[in-house]
């Protein structure tokens, strides 16, 4: 009986869970970086369909700037943020997609 139990938890907790995600190809670079990352998109994904933000390795939300270069690429000014392990998290504004990407700050 035990097992039974056990084995309708565990097709409970795939279902209410399953997500169809969709993929968000960027390239960051350079990583380590010390003034400025580079973020390009690919397959034609637009920068402006994203929000950006970044957080510190303990979970604070950064400031920065950053510059549209073309539609499918974006660089961001790291050069205010201390030496550390960072965490870029892109938002897509029109679903519920989100990537997050690490970097180092040298």
């Amino acid at each position: 009986m035990k097992k039974l139990i056990f084995l309708f938890f565990v097709f409970i907790s795939f279902n209410s869970y399953s997500q169809d995600i969709k993929k968000i190809s960027i390239n960051l670079y350079p990583n380590p970086a010390t003034d400025y990352i580079t973020l390009k998109f690919e397959n034609n994904i637009n920068v402006d369909d994203f929000d950006f933000k970044i957080h510190s390795l303990i979970g604070n939300q950064l400031n920065f700037n950053s510059e549209k270069i073309s539609d499918f690429e974006l660089r961001v000014d790291i050069q205010n943020l201390s030496k550390g392990v960072f965490f870029l998290i892109i938002n897509e504004r029109n679903d519920r997609n989100r990537k997050i990407l690490k970097f180092l700050k040298n």
